[in-house]
């Protein structure tokens, strides 16, 4: 069941996104207003239906964005519990995993956040995230910080389980053809600072991009990856 703090956080975050929309609205009504006197358009600017627009608009973001926090919230139970369950010492395994955060869009403009975790048999993806907005630029340190806790990233079977949740993934070693490194910006970020990307080539002819969330050095990502995968894996530069 979700508790009172959760509803409260996504309450408190959803509000500030709504304040920010609202407020950017009613800016562009004004700096259309404005345009249109500095090329001689003269009209009446009345303050009470702006506001109003602005105001129905941030609300209706409000009521999307906290029903989107509260479903999102309802999902990271899983994860919470995963998590929370300890592991036996004979269960860890003798080398940490290593693995990377980012980003990866979907139908044009919708994106979603992953934790890859870089195993001998192939790459574990958690979708730690759906679609997020650049309010928060720095939403994925804690990804990053939970890929610095070797403890945790000896636990194989709590990452299996992690990549089995809704929306992750597990591309096995062998389907795997290339690894290929860009240092191309993606388009519609936000601020968000991101570092490249990382191509995962499969041999059906399909192909997985991953834009690395944060400062990360994306050569050492790919060589990683190839090196704990195996020669069959080609490394593109």
């Amino acid at each position: 069941m979700i508790n009172s703090s959760t509803i409260a956080r996504c309450a408190k975050s959803s509000a500030l996104s709504a304040a920010i929309t609202s407020l950017s609205i009613l800016a562009m009504i004004v700096l259309r207003t404005g345009l249109d006197l500095l090329f001689g358009v003269r009209q009446h600017f009345n303050w009470i239906p702006a506001l109003e627009m602005s105001f129905v608009v941030g609300a209706l973001w409000f009521s999307v964005f906290f029903v989107w926090s509260l479903v999102a919230a309802v999902g990271a139970e899983p994860v919470a519990e995963i998590l929370e369950e300890e592991t036996r010492e004979q269960e860890l395994t003798a080398r940490p995993l290593s693995g990377f955060v980012a980003m990866e869009y979907y139908w044009l403009i919708l994106n979603r956040t992953f934790v890859v975790f870089i195993a001998p048999e192939g790459l574990f993806g958690w979708r730690a995230q759906g679609m997020v907005t650049n309010v928060d630029r720095n939403y994925y340190e804690p990804y990053q910080q939970m890929l610095e806790d070797t403890e945790f990233l000896r636990a194989r079977e709590a990452i299996k389980k992690l990549s089995q949740l809704r929306g992750g993934f597990f591309l096995e070693r062998s389907k795997i053809t290339s690894v290929a490194a860009y240092d191309r910006q993606k388009w519609g970020m936000g601020g968000i600072l991101h570092s490249g990307r990382i191509l995962v080539r499969l041999n059906s002819g399909q192909s997985r991009e991953f834009i690395l969330l944060g400062s990360v050095d994306r050569e050492d990502v790919r060589n990683r990856i190839v090196q704990v995968l195996g020669t069959q894996v080609t490394s593109v530069v």
